[in-house]
């Protein structure tokens, strides 16, 4: 490697790296929190403690529930999880929208039929927090920034490895020079934690980047293969009759080779057609449980079930959450996750500290240089 191109890689390595800092440590911290949202919200008060035993209302009974309670409003979705919402029925409404993301969950009782209106999911800690770790509260201009801070930070390893890369091979690995100045050991000390964290780095970033396109990619969904779906039935008005509900989720689960519904976009919705539930259905255990298939279910007719496949770059979407948060494996992959974050943070302090101190040996150098000509000139 030339002198010239080190000098432009080691620029681009600090400048991307000075950038990026403040966020870094931002994104860390929230991410951390978000690692352990589960545990955070039930500690919190978050998670409804409902009643255990008692049969459960059907969800056609649920959209009608929501639909009193919010009248004039669009219904969206039912979602219910068992593990982070036991007991509940979620379904979402919005005014003049038909976007999954302008919704407002409606949350009611599953055993007793009855709206839980005291529990704000969107004002919880851990949604505030997800607020700033995904979009810097600034809504979706705020995702793609954060999807371009990720992107300068993957640019910062990627010039990091190109530029101590070589160098390392000259020393052991895990070298610390504790004799040398201050600034050495730090330099070691930096280039240690990001060889260690190299790999996690680039996993956890690149899947951040590809989750700031999330909602740029559900709209190109939608607009493409759930269009196309829906053009046959664009002269039809839109299915307002749910009660069909329950089947089309039967007879989704049914076709699924023991998967199980997690969420339904109604009909009319951006993530349906006009004719046609999108039941999503997901696998049991590990990583299966985000790798999510759909099942369209015919609202009129629920016995016409077409099993879908989601295309490649939404099912990368869903493997990029769980990678991102380290949230697949249970509490040991979590601390695991934890652990490298916190490492990360050192790795940008550390390379904080190195830039701002060769910035001041630079000028002091130069004021040397500038006072020994003085000395020099002087009669």
């Amino acid at each position: 490697m030339s002198p010239n191109t080190t000098r432009r890689l080691l620029a681009i390595h600090r400048w991307c790296g000075l950038i990026v800092s403040l966020n870094v440590v931002l994104f860390a911290i929230t991410g951390a929190l978000l690692i352990f949202h589960e545990e955070i919200d039930e500690l919190l008060g978050v998670v409804p403690q409902l009643s255990a035993t008692g049969e459960s209302i059907t969800l056609a009974r649920a959209v009608d529930i929501a639909r009193e309670t919010k009248p004039g409003e669009n219904l969206l979705y039912v979602f219910s999880d068992p593990e982070e919402f036991p007991g509940a029925i979620l379904v979402g409404t919005a005014r003049n929208s038909t976007q999954l993301a302008d919704s407002k969950p409606v949350i009611i009782d599953a055993v007793r039929g009855t709206v839980l209106d005291k529990i704000d999911l969107d004002g919880s800690f851990s949604r505030i927090v997800w607020k700033l770790h995904a979009q810097l509260f600034m809504g979706p201009p705020g995702t793609l920034l954060v999807g371009l801070i990720g992107l300068c930070f993957f640019t910062s390893l990627i010039t990091g490895v190109l530029l101590y890369g070589p160098l390392m091979k000259r020393f052991a690995f895990g070298m610390l020079r504790r004799e040398r100045h201050l600034r050495t050991l730090l330099a070691d000390l930096h280039k240690l934690l990001g060889a260690a964290t190299f790999g996690w780095n680039v996993v956890v970033v690149a899947t951040g980047v590809f989750l700031s396109l999330g909602s740029t990619l559900l709209q190109i969904y939608a607009m493409t293969e759930l269009s196309a779906i829906g053009a046959p039935y664009a002269h039809e008005p839109v299915v307002t009759d749910f009660s069909t509900v329950d089947e089309a989720v039967a007879q989704a689960q049914a076709a699924s080779h023991g998967r199980r519904w997690s969420m339904v976009a109604l009909p009319g919705s951006s993530f349906a057609s006009p004719r046609h539930y999108s039941v999503l259905l997901k696998g049991r255990e590990g990583l299966d449980q985000r790798m999510l298939t759909m099942g369209l279910v015919d609202a009129k007719d629920p016995t016409k079930v077409e099993h879908r496949e989601f295309p490649w770059y939404l099912r990368a979407l869903l493997v990029c959450e769980p990678l991102h948060f380290g949230d697949y494996g249970g509490l040991p992959l979590k601390l695991l996750w934890l652990l490298f974050t916190l490492i990360t943070i050192a790795l940008t302090a550390t390379g904080v500290w190195i830039t701002f101190a060769t910035q001041r040996d630079r000028a002091e150098r130069k004021r040397s240089e500038a006072l020994d000509v003085v000395r020099e000139a002087a009669p």
